[in-house]
C-alpha cells in the first residue's frame, strides 16, 4: 500500500517562512529582531501577542535558529549549517516548545527551571517557546518568575499569546513585548497569487480576494482555505461561486436583496430569503455578519442615504447576531429579530389628535397619579440643589421608566452578573446625571460596577436607551434603599406565618 497520503505536508506547513524576510506583514517585528540578532543583543526573554495565525510561532522559530546559527546573515539564520539542519530537523534537546494549555501547572514550570541551569547539549543558546502562555496558572506564573529575573546568560523565553491582558503584569515588565498585527488583505491575496502560481493551482483574482477578506488578518488561515478550494475543485477555475458554496457564504447581490427588504418592509421577501439561505445550509451567524460589515462599509464610504437609520440597523442586527450565538434555533431567532427591526425602523404614522370635549360635555376625571419609583420621581421633581446649574434632561411622561426596565432587561439578557448588581442599587436621575446609589453594606455590587469594563458597557447601555446626555455615577448613600437578600426575606416570611399560627422556626438549613 502507498504511504503518499500519510507522507503529504500541507500547504501551510510547505509554505511557512523560514527567514524573517520572509515573513509577511510583520516587517517591525522582524526588523527590530534582525537589529538585535546582529548587535548581538537579544534579549532573554519575549513576548509575541496577536490573533491567530499571523505568525508568532514562525518568527520564534526563526529567531531560534538565528540566535544558533553558524553563519548569519544580516542577522538571518542560513538555514544551512549544522546547527540550523538540527532544529529544522527538530533533532535538538535545546529548543523546546512548551504547550501552555496543558503544561499549565506549577510541576511543569518547576521542571523547566530545574533544566534551565543546565548548558545547551549542542547549540549555543537554548530556546524555550511556551504558546498560549496567558493558560498558565497563577502559582506557575510564580514559579517563572524568578527564572526571569535572573536568567542564564545561555537561555532565551520567547512567550507567544492571543490574550496579552492575561499575563500577569510581573511577567510582561521582565519581556521584550511585540504586538503581531493582522495582515493585510492586499498582502494575504499577493501570498496566495504566489503559492496559486507555483502550485499550479487554477483560481481567480475575485476568488483570491475573497479567500484574503475572509481570513480576517491571518495568513495561515488563508492558505488552508486555498488548499481546500483546490480540493474542492473539479474542473477548470476556482471562481468566486464555487468559494462560496464551499464556505457556505452568500454573495454580495443577495446581501444588496435582503438590505433593500429590510428597509422596504417586505416581510414575504424577508422570510423567503431567509428559508433559501436555512434550505442551502448557509451559516446565518456569517450570514449576519457579511450583512453588518456591508453595512458599516456604507457608512465609512459616504455612500448612506440616511446615516441614522443606517446605525440603528447595524445596531439592531449586532443585537440579533449576539442572541443567535447563544440560540438553539437560530432560524427562529433570526425571523423574530428581523422583524422585531422593521418594526422599529418602520416610519412612524402621524399622531391623531383626540376629540375634544364638546361644550356640553365634561371630560372624565384623569386617575390620581400612583407613586413613581426614584428614577422617574427624581426626573419629574426637577434637579436636586446641587444640580440646579445642570442640564435638564427631556421631560420624563412615563416612558422613561419604561425606557429603564427595557435596558435592565436587555443587561440581564447580555450581562446578567451586572443585571444582578444593578438590582441591588437605587436610581435616580438629577439633571444630566444618572447616579445609581448603593446602600454601605453593598460594597461589592458598587465596586464591581466600577471596574472599567463595566462602567464602559454600562454607559453605552444607557446612551442607548436613556439618552446621550446622561452621565453614570456610581456611589454609596446611606438613605438608598437596602434590599433584603432571599435569605432575609424567607426568614421574615416564615416570621409572619409563625406570627400568624403561633409558630416557631425549629429548624433553618
Amino acid at each position: 500500500m502507498s504511504n503518499d497520503a500519510s507522507s503529504y505536508i500541507s500547504l501551510y506547513r510547505r509554505y511557512r517562512p523560514q527567514r524573517f524576510s520572509e515573513v509577511v506583514g510583520q516587517e517591525e517585528v522582524t526588523r527590530t529582531l534582525r537589529n538585535a540578532v546582529v548587535a548581538g543583543q537579544v534579549a532573554h526573554a519575549y513576548l509575541f501577542s496577536g490573533e491567530r495565525g499571523i505568525g508568532k510561532t514562525t518568527v520564534a522559530r526563526i529567531l531560534a535558529r538565528a540566535v544558533n546559527c553558524l553563519h548569519p546573515e544580516g542577522g538571518e539564520p542560513c538555514n544551512e549549517c549544522a546547527n540550523c539542519k538540527t532544529i529544522i530537523a527538530n533533532r535538538t534537546l535545546d529548543i523546546l516548545e512548551i504547550d501552555g494549555a496543558s503544561n499549565r501547572g506549577i510541576d511543569h514550570i518547576r521542571r523547566l527551571r530545574e533544566e534551565v541551569a543546565f548548558a545547551p547539549t549542542d547549540l549555543r543558546t537554548k530556546v524555550y517557546i511556551i504558546d498560549e502562555v496567558h493558560m498558565l496558572t497563577n502559582e506557575a506564573f510564580n514559579a517563572l518568575l524568578k527564572t526571569l529575573e535572573e536568567p542564564p546568560p545561555h537561555v532565551v523565553f520567547i512567550f507567544a499569546t492571543t490574550e496579552p491582558h492575561k499575563v500577569p503584569r510581573t511577567i510582561l515588565s521582565r519581556c521584550q513585548a511585540f504586538d503581531f498585527r493582522k495582515i493585510p488583505q492586499e498582502k494575504i491575496a499577493a501570498r496566495l497569487r504566489q503559492i496559486a502560481r507555483q502550485e499550479d493551482i487554477p483560481i481567480e483574482d475575485p476568488a483570491l480576494e475573497l479567500i484574503a477578506r475572509k481570513a480576517n488578518g491571518g495568513m495561515r488561515d488563508a492558505i488552508v482555505m486555498l488548499e481546500q478550494a483546490e480540493s474542492f475543485r473539479q474542473e477548470g477555475k476556482i471562481t468566486t461561486d464555487s468559494l462560496l458554496g464551499m464556505l457556505g457564504l452568500v454573495g454580495r447581490e443577495e446581501h444588496a436583496a435582503f438590505l433593500n427588504a429590510v428597509e422596504a418592509g417586505d416581510r414575504k421577501a424577508v422570510l423567503e430569503l431567509i428559508d433559501s439561505l436555512v434550505d442551502r445550509g448557509k451559516d446565518l451567524e456569517v450570514f449576519l455578519g457579511d450583512m453588518i460589515v456591508t453595512l458599516r462599509d456604507r457608512i465609512a464610504a459616504g455612500g448612506s442615504k440616511d446615516e441614522a437609520r443606517d446605525i440603528a440597523l447595524v445596531r439592531g442586527l449586532l443585537d440579533i447576531k449576539q442572541e443567535l450565538f447563544r440560540s438553539l434555533d437560530r432560524r427562529i431567532v433570526l425571523e423574530i429579530g428581523i422583524l422585531s427591526l422593521m418594526q422599529t425602523l418602520a416610519p412612524r404614522e402621524s399622531v391623531k389628535e383626540e376629540p375634544r370635549p364638546k361644550p356640553e360635555e365634561k371630560p372624565e376625571p384623569k386617575p390620581e397619579p400612583t407613586a413613581a419609583p426614584p428614577l422617574i420621581a427624581a426626573a419629574r421633581e426637577g434637579p436636586s440643589e446641587e444640580a440646579q446649574q445642570e442640564p435638564t434632561p427631556p421631560a420624563a411622561d412615563g416612558s422613561l421608566e419604561a425606557r429603564w426596565e427595557g435596558m435592565l432587561r436587555k443587561i440581564e439578557q447580555e450581562r446578567i452578573a451586572i443585571a444582578a448588581f444593578l438590582a441591588e442599587g437605587t436610581p435616580r436621575i438629577e439633571g444630566n446625571k444618572l447616579r445609581i446609589m448603593f446602600h454601605p453594606e453593598f460594597t461589592f455590587h458598587k465596586e464591581s460596577l466600577e471596574k472599567s469594563d463595566n462602567m464602559q458597557y454600562l454607559a453605552g447601555m444607557v446612551h442607548r436607551y436613556l439618552g446621550d446626555e446622561f452621565v453614570v455615577e456610581v456611589e454609596f448613600n446611606d438613605n438608598a434603599v437596602r434590599k433584603p437578600s432571599p435569605r432575609e426575606a424567607l426568614r421574615e416570611k416564615a416570621r409572619l406565618l409563625c406570627e400568624v399560627f403561633d409558630g416557631r422556626v425549629v429548624k433553618e438549613d
